[in-house]
């Protein structure tokens, strides 16, 4: 299970602080990435190997693919988080230049530690893999009391992405804190039950008062030059409400109608009935190479699933297919002259669409 990674490239030093220069302002720092994105656009692998960039491992795919026919044995998944764990949780295992800033190789972030707790509360209670499951799970929480408050009120409460110093809210992150919180109300230590709920609840009504008229949230809680409106986080935000009301069933009465609504948006704004795939974006900041890109399916048809619309997720599923498969080997992006881009690249949507695929399987009875 360890592949590329579209981010990999960019976690050296040279192209990473080139990259910080640009979000910074930098125009001349530009046109040095420029030649650098041209080659990764145009020959990813052959940039990889030139550059000794190695493949890794991630704890979130490990666990996402714990639904498919990559099922790891429970002691052996346990024992391979572990030992990707980083701190109380887990993050990518390599830097990330950001535009919220740089990130080391050992921060752990909310977006990958909620689907690791996930596959961790699912491991039976009679497997010998159960009682440290168990441990891995309830240090969590101790991640997530790492995580800065960035907005605190009696009502509505937002966290960091990562327990670094961050210059903005970012939503769907958000979403994943009231995911991880309903956790802890749900399987966590009883004593912490409460405090977790309470938590969860003024982060969902933090993200629901985010939400646009329309249904639609931005990336950032803040306007800013990078914001944007994309469909995979899109995606997020209305699974991730509907994952933490149904482990909170007092949740649910706050997020149904938003969920409604965004899920409406989703389906109006970002999918391409005509193309048949998920766009990339509704709204976005800056230029993009790519048309379209795996994750953006896989999300939408994990959604299609979660609101039993079957038969669209079986088409969608098809046409994935025929798009994004070229002789067996899976590419996680399309751009813009046609071509697939990022072969195996597992992390980006490909183990995703695996796991709901797999969903979508045994509604099908084929498995």
């Amino acid at each position: 299970m360890r592949s590329h990674d579209p981010f990999d490239i960019w976690a050296s030093d040279r192209l990473g602080s080139l990259k910080s220069q640009w979000y910074a302002g930098n125009k001349a720092a530009l046109l040095l990435l420029g030649g650098a994105y041209v080659v990764d656009l145009a020959a990813p692998c052959f940039l990889r190997r030139v550059m000794g960039v190695k493949t890794a491992e991630f704890a979130h795919v490990l666990a996402v693919l714990q639904g498919t026919e990559h099922v790891l044995d429970d002691t052996e998944f346990v024992y391979r988080v572990a030992a990707l764990r980083t701190g109380f949780g887990w993050g990518l295992g390599f830097k990330w230049y950001s535009k919220n800033g740089v990130y080391a190789a050992s921060v752990p972030y909310v977006t990958n530690t909620p689907y690791v707790m996930d596959a961790l509360t699912k491991i039976a209670d009679d497997s010998p893999a159960k009682a440290r499951a168990c441990v891995l799970f309830d240090d969590t929480w101790q991640f997530l009391a790492s995580l800065r408050e960035m907005h605190c009120d009696g009502d509505t409460l937002a966290l960091s992405y990562s327990p670094n110093d961050e210059p903005y809210i970012v939503v769907n992150a958000n979403s994943y804190s009231a995911w991880a919180y309903a956790m802890h109300a749900r399987h966590g230590r009883p004593e912490r039950r409460t405090e977790a709920e309470d938590r969860a609840l003024r982060i969902i009504r933090f993200v629901l008062a985010q939400q646009c008229d329309d249904g639609r949230w931005y990336y950032l809680a803040d306007r800013g030059p990078h914001d944007m409106i994309d469909g995979f986080h899109s995606c997020f935000v209305v699974r991730n409400l509907r994952y933490a009301a149904q482990l909170i069933p007092g949740a649910a009465p706050l997020v149904d109608a938003a969920v409604a609504k965004g899920w409406a948006y989703i389906k109006r704004e970002i999918f391409d009935s005509d193309a048949g795939l998920s766009r990339r974006y509704s709204e976005i900041s800056r230029p993009d190479p790519f048309k379209y890109d795996l994750y953006d399916q896989a999300e939408y048809l994990g959604l299609l699933i979660d609101f039993n619309e079957f038969d669209a997720a079986r088409a969608l599923q098809q046409h994935v297919h025929r798009r994004f498969v070229r002789n067996g080997i899976w590419y996680c992006r399309i751009d813009r002259l046609g071509r697939r881009w990022g072969p195996g690249f597992l992390r980006w949507g490909i183990a995703q669409f695996w796991a709901n695929e797999a969903r979508l399987k045994k509604i099908n009875g084929e498995v």
